[in-house]
């Protein structure tokens, strides 16, 4: 039914529902989007109008600055008699608009003329805020680090550059990859330098879109070409020092003819050891292999490996280091 006035019968039913809410949200249900005073006296003289609209708020958080999220509930004359279903509304949240607008239908879609909606709808839409408050808190804290990260670093590059070194810094903290120094009397010295071949970029089958592999090989006879080479496309290829990781792995016999090998896997475990691995069972000598690997979003699983082992591969048949056979 739809009438002007309430009705005895809508009277009572909201009565004992907004017993209900005041006695579960307390002080979270509010008479407006307004908070009253925090007072003792001012919270007890605010009163919930049986006419709505009703005021709940969702957490105890300010959103990217906002105020505290809180759903706002207006009535119909009818409610909770009669198909007309309240209105929800959602204020103080920078939420994705379709996953707003699906959140609001869905509330819709609850309403039953058996049930009260008010705190069927408001703890819905708490569990959503819940995640939303946990992914933001995280960015936050993950903010933070890399701030505080970065300071450091700043710190520890100024007096890098006292000892004559260059410091390399990841553009982030969450992928694991180590801050690397490089002596400047090598990376400025021309008689290090390295012609360096790159081979095309390799998409991995089932991976994101924006997945994509490529390989880094030049010959190398001592350490100093190595620290030119890494230098080189840290510090000039834009794209390359952006990459997710950038694993490597180095073989070359030096003066004594020792045999001079490492690897790194720069954040992505177990790929160093597997180029080293691949230089070592196929023989290749006087190299350095690097692969840059730019995470497209899909998790590749154990597979990787044997991508990132085959585009190096590639690299080294096409630098003429090891027979393509």
């Amino acid at each position: 039914m739809t009438v002007d006035v309430l009705s005895e019968e809508v009277i009572l039913r909201r009565s004992e529902e907004l017993a209900a809410l005041q006695a579960y949200y307390d002080d979270a249900l509010l008479p407006s989007l307004i908070p009253p005073s925090s007072s003792e006296d001012n919270r007890h003289q605010a009163t919930i109008a049986l006419e709505g609209p009703w005021f709940i708020q969702l957490g105890n958080l300010s959103l990217f600055g906002l105020g505290i999220p809180t759903l706002e509930i207006r009535l119909p004359s009818s409610y909770p008699f009669g198909n007309e279903c309240p209105t929800p509304i959602i204020h103080n949240v920078m939420m994705n608009p379709q996953i707003k607008e699906e959140l609001l239908q869905e509330l819709q879609d609850m309403y039953d003329m058996e049930l009260d909606v008010g705190i069927m709808w408001g703890e819905r839409c708490r569990e959503e805020i819940s995640i939303l408050e946990e992914t933001y808190t995280t960015q936050q804290q993950i903010q933070q680090q890399d701030d505080d990260h970065r300071t450091a670093l700043k710190a520890a590059n100024d007096d890098d550059n006292d000892q004559e070194v260059q410091t390399f810094i990841p553009p982030t903290t969450r992928y694991n990859q180590p801050i690397r120094n490089f002596p400047t009397c090598v990376i400025n010295n021309p008689k290090y330098q390295r012609e360096i071949l790159h081979t095309p970029p390799f998409h991995p089958p089932k991976s994101g879109a924006a997945e994509n592999m490529i390989a880094h090989v030049c010959e190398v006879t001592c350490m100093e070409h190595v620290h030119w080479a890494l230098a080189e496309l840290l510090f000039n290829d834009k794209k390359v020092a952006k990459a997710t990781h950038n694993m490597f792995a180095y073989r070359f016999h030096g003066d004594d003819s020792t045999l001079v090998h490492d690897n790194d896997d720069d954040g992505e475990k177990g790929s160093g050891t597997k180029l080293a691995s691949l230089l070592e069972l196929s023989g290749a000598e006087n190299v350095l292999v690097v692969v840059s690997r730019w995470y497209g979003g899909q998790l590749l699983g154990p597979a990787r490996f044997k991508w990132i082992a085959g585009v190096a591969r590639t690299g080294l048949v096409q630098g003429g280091f090891i027979n393509g056979d």
